[in-house]
């Protein structure tokens, strides 16, 4: 389908505006499943334009005023806040109020946004603490949608997922986003997907795309590369450098700036703020180097990264790209 079937025509033209006009391999296929309000479960990777996918469907059937009627949630803050703001950027013309709820900050603030809301991204814990609490009512909710849901498994969030989505009984539409299907994502799925339709995209980076080396090297060795590649590797513009645990993250971190080199960390101890700040001025290019560990970067999708360096290589085959 072309964005131009869409009924919200301030929808079509925020797209407009954003360059955006040609729809992706998984808008392509789930948009119109979502819009005849089937389940769906979507198999695809990071940067694949899924949240367009879900949400132009989303954005087409709120109606202002009516309480939270969309429920978004995702792994972590920071990809809490990708995807506030890439919704608010699409409903840019609309009366849509988007809520951001996540642990680590106030909850009163939180509170009031999901008052005045349409939709709600939320990380799971933080929302089913608002539910316990009974901060939140969801009797106008229809869908629920999970993005990295695989990476939910992975963090320990399922049974908070499947406790707020028995909270939501009043919905008629469950999305399901992630790179790999496991027996805990088929175990929700035969609890709250009701027929679901499985749409899947190729892998988002593309094999001849990528130029991929491996240095074979002692432990004590791998600060010397990598210095040495940061400072000789020719259009290194904008580099992410993912370790295995936060202590890494902030050894290398500290000792890249010791060497002279502009480099930033982020990893789960870190504020939210901070974490945030972080990542803005990375993609903004004031700084070069994005020091990160793989749980703080889960699900963000940043452009024009030239190189990943994996300090640690990850055991996880999915998240090696």
């Amino acid at each position: 389908m072309s964005f131009e079937a869409l009924t919200r025509p301030e929808i079509v033209r925020a797209l407009r505006e954003l360059g955006i006009e040609k729809p992706t391999e998984i808008q392509e296929k789930a948009m119109p499943v979502i819009r005849m309000g089937q389940d769906v479960i979507g198999m695809s990777k990071t940067g694949s334009g899924k949240t367009l996918a879900f949400g132009a469907p989303m954005l087409e059937r709120i109606v202002p005023g009516k309480g939270p009627q969309v429920l978004i949630m995702a792994p972590t803050r920071e990809l809490v806040v990708q995807i506030a703001r890439e919704l608010e950027k699409f409903a840019r013309h609309m009366r849509a109020s988007i809520a951001q709820v996540f642990g680590g900050v106030a909850l009163g603030p939180q509170i009031e946004a999901m008052a005045k809301c349409e939709i709600i991204v939320a990380t799971p814990g933080r929302m089913l603490d608002h539910l316990t609490r009974r901060n939140v009512e969801l009797h106008s909710l229809k869908t629920i949608v999970l993005d990295e849901a695989d990476k939910m498994v992975d963090m320990g969030f399922i049974e908070d997922v499947d406790k707020i989505i028995q909270a939501a009984t009043h919905k008629d539409q469950v999305l399901l986003f992630g790179a790999t299907i496991s027996e805990e994502i088929n175990r929700l799925k035969a609890r709250h997907m009701k027929n679901p339709v499985k749409v899947q995209a190729e892998a988002h980076v593309k094999e001849e795309y990528l130029a991929q080396f491996y240095y074979n090297i002692e432990t004590h060795e791998k600060f010397s590369l990598l210095v040495h590649l940061l400072t000789s590797e020719k259009d290194m513009d904008r580099a992410i450098i993912f370790c295995a645990k936060r202590t890494t993250v902030e050894m290398v971190t500290k000792n890249l700036k010791a060497q002279g080199l502009k480099a930033q960390m982020i990893h789960g101890k870190l504020s939210q703020n901070k974490r945030q700040a972080t990542i803005d001025g990375f993609m903004e290019g004031k700084c070069p180097v994005l020091v990160a560990s793989a749980v703080a970067a889960r699900g963000l999708d940043i452009k024009d990264v030239t190189h990943i360096l994996n300090y640690d290589l990850s055991q996880d085959p999915q998240e090696y790209i």
